[in-house]
């Protein structure tokens, strides 16, 4: 993984040095996004808005895009093994196959992902799409058209904190 949010980024130092609360997330999810605006490559805060997430439709016309929810975070979604431990690695990988819906209409360009903290996936100003976690760039970004599926196979989704 890439980049740390802003938002992470303050909760988790927070949490460290100064003894400040912050809560693991109550769900984890995964988006898929064409980039990230350029208020976050100059370290702005980060939210579910200022990423560029695919859209979903305008209500009559659905493209099929959605995030996968992944639930609670949980030792069953994600791999770390005892082997990664002890090398220092630090790299957790999923544990299962993470796959999109079908796309119904063309999606464009995906170049990343971003870790969210919502299910929910919405371009409305009143609805609430979560904070974004974490975000990186595919090694191998591609156009995305009606009829393709996006799927991350078993443990090829690697995060670490580099």
């Amino acid at each position: 993984m890439a980049a740390l949010s802003d938002y992470l980024e303050s909760g988790v130092l927070n949490w460290l040095f100064r003894g400040v609360s912050f809560s693991a997330p109550s769900n984890i999810s995964i988006a898929l996004v064409s980039g990230v605006k350029a208020n976050e490559r100059e370290r702005d805060n980060v939210t579910g808005t200022t990423i560029l997430e695919l859209p979903s439709g305008d209500g009559s016309t659905l493209t099929g895009y959605s995030r996968v929810n992944l639930g609670a975070p949980s030792k069953n979604t994600w791999s770390f093994t005892g082997e990664d431990f002890e090398a220092g690695s630090g790299v957790i990988r999923n544990s299962g196959q993470i796959v999109f819906p079908t796309a119904l209409k063309d999606w464009g360009w995906v170049s990343g992902i971003a870790i969210v903290d919502s299910p929910t996936h919405s371009t409305h100003p009143t609805d609430n799409p979560g904070n974004v976690l974490m975000h990186a760039q595919l090694s191998n970004p591609r156009i995305i058209y009606a009829g393709d599926n996006v799927k991350f196979d078993y443990q090829s989704l690697e995060i670490s904190f580099k």
